[in-house]
């Protein structure tokens, strides 16, 4: 009886796009066998997993429902997004990336109030700073051009509507976005006119924006950011003025907490190499445990001296050979001391050994004179 070997190869699952451009690319040829508006609509108005996840698919039904409404110049990016909720409408974990980028084209492709109401909400449950963080990642699979004209258009109609009553907070999530994607280390020439400075307002890109901004970003301080809003306000934009002095506040919040961040670390390492605990570093910095210990977690920043201190002495300890702490036999109490130096317990004469006084108490040669 012979044994046949038989060889079992795994059948080839699906390419994965490589790259952002290969999802592009793949999302593209896809969009003719996906679902229409409609049919996305309705599988989102109707999901029933259980779920927290869940609960962001009400924005993209709202988005949906009004497809009607969509201008022909957005069709690229729409067509792009539909592709993108076909592909995940059951994927619980791109639940939320979905909702938000729902949002996001909602405002881009008409501005209503409920958008405005939806960019709230998802503001208060995300947060601005993660919400900003998803806007940012998410766009990109959807905006080919690397301006970026549906995320401006959005921006902008955070920037116009801040007044509105529905509109709360709408021009805090617009800086936080603008802030999102902004290099400190890529910026154009800095801008020196009335005119460059109302070219940008009117007809700037996200990414234009991003680049002019990075100069704030890279020293918050600078007077550049108080140049920029006298420009504002020589060409009457309240709202630009406004935008350029919460993103100035905001990069300087930023930068405060790196600096906190940056001192943390410093500590962390003055104690470490010193080769002391916490606890005996503290006594030689002259500082209690618990204040190093809110030094070393960044929740308060030492003052110069006393880092000037910390360094020293960080320094001194690994150079010289010298005892962390005392030890228990090498500390003498009040009473102690002061036997030793009137002559001990082994009878040797000391300064204080003299004829006893009138109250019976032994004179030093001082009390004598």
């Amino acid at each position: 009886m012979s044994i046949t070997a038989t060889h079992h190869r795994a059948a080839p699952g699906p390419t994965r796009p490589t790259s952002l451009a290969d999802y592009r690319a793949r999302t593209a040829t896809r969009a003719a066998g996906r679902a229409s508006a409609a049919e996305l609509h309705t599988a989102f108005a109707a999901a029933s997993v259980p779920g927290p996840a869940y609960d962001f698919h009400p924005f993209v039904a709202s988005v949906l429902a009004r497809a009607d409404r969509v201008e022909p110049v957005d069709h690229p990016e729409w067509e792009r997004f539909l592709g993108l909720l076909d592909r995940h409408r059951t994927n619980a974990k791109a639940a939320i990336n979905c909702g938000v980028l729902a949002n996001l084209v909602g405002i881009a492709a008409f501005g209503d109030a409920t958008d405005f109401l939806a960019l709230a909400d998802l503001s208060d449950r995300l947060g601005a700073d993660r919400l900003a963080a998803i806007q940012h990642r998410a766009a990109r699979f959807i905006e080919p051009d690397a301006t970026f004209p549906l995320t401006t258009i959005a921006i902008t109609r955070m920037i116009g509507s801040s007044g509105h009553p529905a509109a709360r907070g709408s021009l805090d999530s617009a800086v936080k976005l603008l802030a999102t994607g902004v290099d400190p280390d890529r910026y154009l020439p800095v801008i020196r006119t009335p005119a460059e400075l109302l070219g940008l307002v009117d007809g700037g890109s996200v990414l234009e924006w991003r680049h002019h901004l990075a100069v704030i970003a890279a020293s918050p301080w600078s007077p550049y950011a108080r140049h920029l809003g006298d420009l504002a306000g020589q060409i009457a934009r309240p709202q630009a003025a406004e935008v350029i002095d919460r993103f100035t506040e905001l990069c300087r919040e930023q930068n405060k907490e790196a600096e906190r961040e940056q001192v943390a670390n410093e500590v962390r390492r003055l104690v470490a190499e010193s080769g002391a605990t916490q606890r005996q570093f503290a006594q030689w910095v002259g500082t209690s445990a618990s204040r190093l210990s809110t030094y070393v977690s960044g929740s308060v920043t030492p003052s110069a001296s006393l880092m000037l201190r910390m360094t020293r002495t960080s320094r001194l300890l690994q150079e010289r050979d010298v005892p962390l702490a005392p030890s228990a036999g090498s500390e003498q109490s009040w009473g102690a001391a002061r036997a030793s130096a009137d002559g001990g317990d082994d009878g040797s004469t000391g300064p204080g050994e003299r004829a006893p006084g009138a109250l019976g108490r032994r004179r030093s040669h001082l009390s004598a004179v």
